[in-house]
């Protein structure tokens, strides 16, 4: 008979008690382990072999090529001439193999790190005859220093030898970027591979280098400034430089953001310069000597003006920069920063480029500096671009945060040796604010706004606790200066905030709960759906009008010349608060976003024949209406809108601020606050937060902390689009009907 080989192990079965053993036809009792034995050559090549392995009756166990003995085998019965003994192999295990190659394999030096990344652990932790020089490869993610060597510099570039070192080797960055490039994951090593795309690494993109600079096999590598600086920044390790002379201390305070030379004593400046102003200007200096622009970030009343004021007296009077310098910032604005350089840098001569008759060419004539706004740079860029400034400084620059606006597009085609961005608020609403005011002043730097989303937008709001927010925090350190008031200002007197709750009127909790019912209940269904999308102007409008009744019935009744007629729990609040603090003696700063609100407390304090100065975007004169606060002791209340009023002045003659509604974003609110709490305040600063319980604004002051957060942890408006940050439910939970 000629028996299938498939066919073999049903017969031995069903035949056993006929057959003679003579020919060995039992089956043996201990079944066959089918393993792998792994080993490596001297060219880092890897050889996969797969072998059987019996183990005898006495435990002894014998070893033998599977491929020699594929010619013995019956179905998953393999006979073994050397033992004289068919075996059955042992069936798989419940959890199944990702690695079962059948036949033997070679991989080359290059394929060895993606088959251990794959397979490593299984092959390791199972039966498998693995040799000691395989067991002892590694793959290295994380390097434990950065050698640095530079050769040539120059104003723009630099030629360096960078290494990363792990262990006792190191390998070079242009090794590393050359893989990059050519697409290869893994790097060889002395003792095994690097991977060049673990997250040590992911900031280095190749496209960031000069393409010359990796076609050949040299580790020098001809890099832009600003590159080094990111270079330094995306490493979680130090610098080691080594080498002696001029370029290697210009290179290490370069590293070190220091400029070449200390600061000079300051020739016009009238007012001397505080220890931190001192290094923020060294700060900006550094910025100007290396071509790079940046955002000076410090507290509001920390003195960002007299840095920068300082900064372009040191470029005019000692460094004989002859270029003028542009000043951008609001019309409301324009003022401040002339009265600032004509009390506190007479060695500058500043002029106002404003109004229905300007004229450039005359304005330039005998000044240094050209003050202008934001809506004459939209209108006269074509007339701007044409000079060639040295300096060019966008004041509030949050201002043209949307890089779809004219007046973005137009500080974008100014021509100015450095551009530099000043604010206290780089993040309002949205990460994506931040990459447009860096592709502004640091072109480049951030990359492509797909791959700034990919690689922070969408980690870090998606998990506010994500070390991609502590990796971008680090990513713009070199460019963004941020001080704290509590960390440098010893003397300036505590700030204490005090968020008020109160309770709804019935007038109120009735034009409340009529507001949701006419209008938030159809928009809660339309975002409960989930299908239309989602109507952010109407949701907009009527949280809104949610605000005003919480703020006073007689807002959306338009009666506010009545206003008395009604009842508000917040007005009894602020009424109390006000009293208070009359009575004490002290000056009052009072905020409010609504001019209906703004207009029921000018006619409660002429009522009362208390003095006070209003601000609001209609106001003239605002030098004197300031002045007057600050100077008048009969003047004893400032009230005003926080777009108005809440950026470009002092007013440190108040101790008590009263926000009597919240704004979404903590940053304006803080920046209104800082007009009172600055440099040239004596007293503490009590701030009093109104917020009424159960309603949307109890919901907005949890929005604003987190908020809050997620600025002060990146760098150290109301308007429809916020909206967009939230998702349905929280959309839904805001316009709920409060309890």
């Amino acid at each position: 008979m000629v028996i299938p080989r498939g066919r073999v192990k049903s017969l031995l079965i069903v035949f056993k008690e006929f057959l003679p053993n003579q020919h060995g036809l039992s089956i043996h009792p201990i079944p066959l382990k089918s393993i792998f034995k792994i080993s490596i050559n001297t060219e880092l090549d890897l050889e996969v072999r797969p072998i059987i392995q019996v183990l005898q009756e006495g435990g002894e166990a014998k070893f033998f090529d599977r491929e020699d003995l594929e010619r013995f085998r019956y179905g998953d019965l393999i006979y073994i001439k050397e033992l004289g003994i068919l075996a059955e192999i042992e069936p798989p295990g419940e959890i199944p193999r990702k690695f079962a190659a059948p036949v033997r394999m070679v991989l080359k030096k290059s394929q060895v790190p993606s088959f251990l990344q794959e397979f490593g652990d299984e092959l390791q932790d199972g039966p498998h005859i693995i040799d000691a020089s395989v067991k002892s490869l590694k793959i290295y993610k994380q390097f434990d220093r950065v050698e640095i060597a530079p050769g040539a510099l120059d104003r723009d570039w630099c030629w360096l030898s960078v290494r990363y070192g792990f262990g006792n080797s190191s390998i070079s960055l242009a090794e590393i970027l050359r893989a990059k490039k050519e697409g290869q994951r893994f790097i060889p090593f002395t003792d095994g591979w690097v991977d060049c795309q673990s997250q040590d690494f992911e900031g280095l993109n190749p496209g960031q280098f000069s393409v010359e600079s990796l076609t050949n096999s040299s580790d020098q590598l001809k890099l832009y400034r600003m590159d080094v600086l990111r270079l330094k920044a995306t490493s979680h390790r130090p610098f080691h430089v080594s080498g002696e002379g001029e370029a290697v201390s210009s290179f290490i305070r370069m590293l070190d953001l220091k400029p070449a030379a200390p600061l000079p004593e300051l020739d016009g400046m009238t007012s001397p310069l505080r220890p931190y102003q001192k290094l923020g200007v060294e700060w900006l200096l550094f910025l100007f000597e290396n071509g790079l622009g940046g955002l000076l970030c410090d507290d509001m009343g920390m003195g960002k003006t007299h840095e920068v004021m300082a900064l372009m007296l040191l470029l005019w009077k000692h460094m004989g920069v002859k270029e003028p310098f542009l000043v951008v910032c609001p019309t409301t604005v324009l003022s401040h920063w002339r009265g600032k350089i004509l009390d506190h840098a007479k060695g500058l001569k500043a002029a106002v480029f404003h109004g229905g008759q300007r004229d450039l060419e005359e304005t330039l004539k005998d000044n240094d500096v050209l003050l202008t706004s934001y809506g004459i740079l939209r209108n006269d860029i074509e007339q701007l671009k044409q000079i060639s400034f040295s300096l060019a400084v966008f004041d509030e620059i949050q201002n043209i945060k949307n890089p779809e606006t004219l007046a973005y597009e137009a500080a974008r085609n100014l021509k100015a040796t450095i551009k530099l961005g000043v604010t206290g608020t780089p993040i309002e609403n949205r990460l994506t604010e931040l990459k447009a005011l860096f592709d502004l002043t640091v072109p480049g730097y951030f990359g492509t706004d797909e791959d700034f989303a990919t690689r922070y937008v969408k980690p870090i709001e998606e998990d506010l606790t994500s070390s991609r927010r502590e990796a971008l925090a680090r990513f713009i350190s070199p460019f963004t200066l941020r001080r704290l008031k509590k960390t440098v200002l010893e003397e300036l007197p505590e700030k204490i905030e005090d968020i008020r709750m109160c309770g709804l009127s019935e007038d109120q909790t009735k034009l409340y709960r009529d507001a949701i019912s006419s209008r938030g209940e159809g928009l809660i269904e339309v975002l409960k759906r989930g299908e239309e999308p989602i109507p952010y102007i109407h949701i907009f409008a009527l949280l809104n009008l949610l605000k005003q009744i919480c703020n006073h019935p007689a807002l959306v009744e338009s009666r506010v010349d009545d206003f008395d007629k009604y009842q508000s729990g917040k007005w009894d609040l602020f009424k109390e608060i006000f009293s208070e603090a009359f009575d004490s003696g002290q000056k009052i700063v009072v905020y409010s976003q609504f001019l209906g609100m703004i207009g029921i407390i000018e006619r409660y304090l002429k009522g009362l024949g208390v003095g006070f100065v209003t601000l609001t975007g209609a106001s003239r004169k605002r030098g004197e209406i300031v002045s007057r606060f600050n100077e008048d002791p009969d003047c004893r209340l400032y009230v005003g809108s926080l777009k108005a009023g809440g950026t470009g002045i002092d007013l440190v003659a108040a101790s008590v601020v009263i926000h009597y509604d919240r704004w979404w974003n903590a940053a304006r609110e803080d920046q209104a606050t800082d007009r009172v709490h600055r440099i040239g305040q004596r007293r503490g600063v009590q701030v009093f937060k109104l917020v009424t319980e159960g309603t949307l604004e109890e919901k907005i002051s949890a929005i604003i902390e987190r908020k809050r957060n997620l600025m002060d942890s990146i760098v150290r408006e109301d308007d429809p689009g916020l909206l967009k940050t939230f998702s349905r439910e929280e959309l839904i939970q805001i316009l709920s009907v409060p309890p």
